[in-house]
């Protein structure tokens, strides 16, 4: 049994995890988008291979492909590769918070403190308003059902 897509499954999320971590560093972020993209492209092109050899297969995998995310992250891949590196645009933006983080992940607590502050995100050019990262869990979400969904109808192994 073929285990490719879980195996860049795991290898999507591991990158997703360091771009959340690296998202206040446009270059490390950024290695770290391709990197996604590229892992996560694997799983499509492994679930095309297989599928393709049986019956309905195909058919199977280009309606799954009619999914605008699945289809934006697909071209956005090859073109990060084949044309142009990939160029997220760093956005800020302010808001309000009635809350003030103390300490840090294994010590924290939360005093009222109302104030505003920055918040940083990435977004596409092409995709203006979507957060990277959101968009980015919402694509690993759509491929995880892909393979799931190609398991239980035979199509691929997973």
């Amino acid at each position: 049994m073929h285990v490719n897509e879980q195996s860049k499954l795991r290898e999507a999320r591991h990158f997703l995890e360091r771009m959340y971590v690296e998202r206040g560093n446009l270059p490390s972020f950024t290695s770290e988008l391709s990197a996604f993209m590229a892992a996560a492209r694997s799983v499509l092109q492994y679930a095309c291979a297989e599928a393709k050899l049986k019956p309905a297969g195909q058919k199977w995998y280009d309606q799954a492909m009619a999914d605008p995310v699945l289809s934006f992250f697909r071209d956005k891949r090859d073109t990060n590769i084949h044309e142009k590196p990939v160029d997220p645009v760093r956005k800020m933006t302010t808001e309000a918070a009635d809350l003030l983080k103390i300490g840090d992940d294994d010590d924290e607590m939360f005093v009222p403190y109302p104030h505003t502050r920055t918040v940083e995100h990435y977004e596409f050019h092409d995709r203006p308003g979507d957060d990277v990262i959101d968009l980015s869990r919402r694509y690993l979400h759509l491929l995880d059902a892909l393979v799931d969904e190609g398991v239980a109808k035979g199509f691929i192994s997973g």
